[in-house]
């Protein structure tokens, strides 16, 4: 089975309060017209074949599958976050070249992918600082920024919130490890 895309969930937690279990996630995906699907760890990271082949019709395709998936999921577990669609080869691009090799220090806790929708581009240059000095925002791309965290668990800085603040828009954020382990998945089909 060959995943194109993933779908990005907001907020979401499988199996806890106002989030779908495993099941229901993907059975509501699948219903909306996906050919496969496949949810890669609780966090709301899900491998998505939306059943038509072409990159611009693929993406659409996506999209429209995950938007149908939506009043589903609320009728069922009560999840009404946003979610957003990307192709799995801009995911893969956009960790090319280990772009997070000149920000890496000892000071390090996560380095981080938001993707964001909507909203306005950055207004801040790159790389930029909290005042706090817990979160580097280090480059940005459409709808994607790139940060570095300091702090640990429940102390760091908060890409996600820095990236909804500053552009206006809908943002979700996976580690440069999820993201690896989700491409190492896709790529085993």
């Amino acid at each position: 089975m060959t995943f194109t895309h993933v779908v990005l969930y907001r907020a979401m937690n499988l199996g806890h309060r106002g989030s779908p279990v495993r099941a229901e996630l993907e059975a509501a995906l699948l219903a909306a017209g996906a050919r496969a699907v496949r949810s890669f760890q609780t966090n709301g990271t899900v491998l998505l074949d939306p059943g038509e082949p072409g990159t611009t019709t693929a993406d659409a395709a996506a999209e429209r599958v995950m938007r149908a998936a939506v009043p589903r999921l609320a009728e069922r577990s009560g999840y009404t976050h946003a979610a957003l669609v990307r192709p799995l080869d801009d995911v893969a691009a956009a960790i090319d070249g280990d772009p997070f090799a000149r920000t890496r220090d000892e000071r390090t806790y996560r380095e981080t992918l938001t993707f964001v929708d909507g909203g306005e581009p950055l207004p801040v240059d790159l790389p930029w600082t909290d005042p706090r000095d817990l979160l580097d925002l280090v480059a940005a791309r459409p709808g994607l920024v790139l940060g570095v965290v300091r702090g640990g668990p429940g102390s760091g800085g908060d890409p996600n919130g820095a990236v909804e603040r500053f552009t206006g828009g809908v943002a979700t954020t996976r580690t440069l490890g999820t993201v690896r382990r989700l491409l190492a998945a896709a790529a085993r089909g």
